[in-house]
């Protein structure tokens, strides 16, 4: 009878005959290559739960070429000891290394977490209550150089400064990306396995890389950065051009995305689960994963067309149902593949809506943060314009002219001193502070987009473990 594979969890010292299912989430070699270099890496398993392994430079030889970032494995036979080290990569109280007669199998293991960021507030930090190094979010504030290290301080959104020394690569890595970067937005970085400084006399607590073990993600297009800079938003702090634009959606657009993703019923995280129960990072028991829609739809602006991101909320509230309600029906209709777009999507085109919008120039896009089909609030905003040689209101009486005389018909309008979108270089009538836009918006009935509400009540204003 073949042994059941054991449980990180379950892991005590008290046996060293393992048979663990995981898959790499972090690995990094520390030494001279081919002399004395070894790996180490951070396993997960089926229940989330990671430990720390370590395959030292007498073994490596056999296993360095199987070992591979994200893949999964059967692995058995491991010496087991104290994870009592200055240096704690995971927080399980034990650690492994390979042996001997340790066994590695690649095995194709779809259902294993891929990593998880756990974020760790900067006041435990600074209050020493931390006693592994994980991964935080922050906003660079300012940076010095000396040689080969850059040092600059950290907020996060509770409002505490951290200061954070960068070595080596990752001192030329964030330089790289600041000598770079081509707009005015924050940086919002992911630091993993971080070192963490304790405060000693008047030097107050700091944070640096480690050696090799840490990752540094800058700006990445990753679901946990975007869902910070949205929090950044919603405590009103304007991470990138938020413009007000009046539009047609005219079309549908599909690229590697699918139309929706499994979901979180509580979060609206995404999970890699397809079906079946499962438990979100959020800590909540999922009987089965939630769709939510992901719609990206091109809005008309005279004779072209720019791409707006259209998230859960928003999307359902238009269509007129669930993502899950859709898909069932397309399902009964004989498209099994999630993939395959329904027929409800049909139903975005042709709606003349006011937009709030983020500007995304990275992803060529732009997210709606809000949107109404109030006439007032859309006269409003075309008012700002200048003059056209047509109309320069929607006649309330006439809401689907689509006489090519009315550009407002078919036509995007921004109110800013020009778009950052290329191809949009509008100068308003009238300038608008932030402030009055805001004004005027919360005096109309704005229905807030999903990447302003749900998604966005994920966390507290503070960083957490997730």
């Amino acid at each position: 009878m073949a042994r059941i594979p054991d449980k990180i969890r379950s892991i005590d010292g008290s046996k060293e005959t393992l048979k663990l299912t995981v898959r790499i989430t972090n690995l990094w070699f520390v030494g001279t290559p081919n002399k004395y270099e070894q790996a180490e890496m951070v396993f997960v398993d089926s229940e989330g739960d990671q430990i720390h392994a370590i395959c030292k430079s007498d073994h490596l030889k056999s296993w360095k070429a199987d070992l591979k970032d994200n893949c999964t494995y059967v692995m058995h036979n491991f010496k087991v000891v104290k994870n009592d080290g200055q240096f704690r990569v995971c927080k399980h109280e034990y650690k492994l290394f390979f042996i001997g007669v340790t066994v590695v199998r690649e095995a194709d293991l779809h259902e294993l977490p891929f990593k998880e960021f756990r974020f760790v507030e900067f006041a435990n930090v600074v209050a020493g209550n931390c006693v592994w190094p994980v991964g935080w979010r922050v906003v660079f504030r300012h940076v010095s150089s000396k040689n080969t290290r850059v040092v600059f301080r950290m907020k996060d959104l509770s409002g505490e400064i951290l200061s954070c020394t960068l070595w080596e690569n990752y001192c030329t890595q964030f330089l790289s990306y600041l000598n770079e970067r081509g707009d005015d937005e924050p940086m919002v970085i992911i630091l993993t396995h971080a070192r963490i400084k304790d405060a000693q006399g008047s030097y107050l607590a700091s944070v640096s890389n480690s050696f090799k073990a840490s990752k540094l993600l800058i700006n990445d297009p990753i679901l946990e950065i975007q869902e910070f800079k949205e929090r950044l938003l919603d405590l009103g702090v304007e991470v990138s051009p938020v413009l007000l634009p009046v539009g047609t959606i005219s079309k549908i657009v599909m690229d590697n995305h699918s139309w929706c993703y499994p979901a979180c019923v509580q979060c609206h995280r995404k999970t890699d689960i397809q079906t079946g129960p499962f438990t979100c990072g959020c800590g909540k028991d999922n009987d089965q994963p939630v769709l939510r829609y992901r719609v990206e739809v091109m809005v008309t602006q005279n004779n072209e067309s720019n791409k707006f991101l259209l998230w859960d909320r928003e999307c359902a509230e238009l269509i007129g149902e669930t993502a899950d309600d859709a898909n069932r029906v397309k399902i009964e209709d004989g498209d099994l593949d999630l993939n395959a777009s329904p027929q409800a999507l049909d139903k975005l085109l042709g709606h003349v809506l006011a937009f709030k919008v983020r500007i995304q120039s990275k992803f060529k896009n732009a997210v709606v943060l809000r949107y109404s089909n109030d006439l007032d609030l859309i006269n409003v905003i075309l008012e700002m314009l200048p003059d056209s040689e047509a109309c320069s209101k929607i006649d309330p009486s006439n809401v689907d002219c689509n006489n090519t005389t009315h550009p407002e018909c078919q036509s995007l309008s921004v109110i800013a001193d020009h778009d950052p979108v290329a191809g949009l270089p509008l100068t308003p009538k009238k300038r608008m502070s932030s402030d009055e836009v805001d004004d005027e918006l919360g005096s109309l009935q704005i229905f807030p987009a999903q990447l302003s509400s749900n998604k966005l009540t994920r966390h507290s204003h503070k960083s957490q473990f997730s």
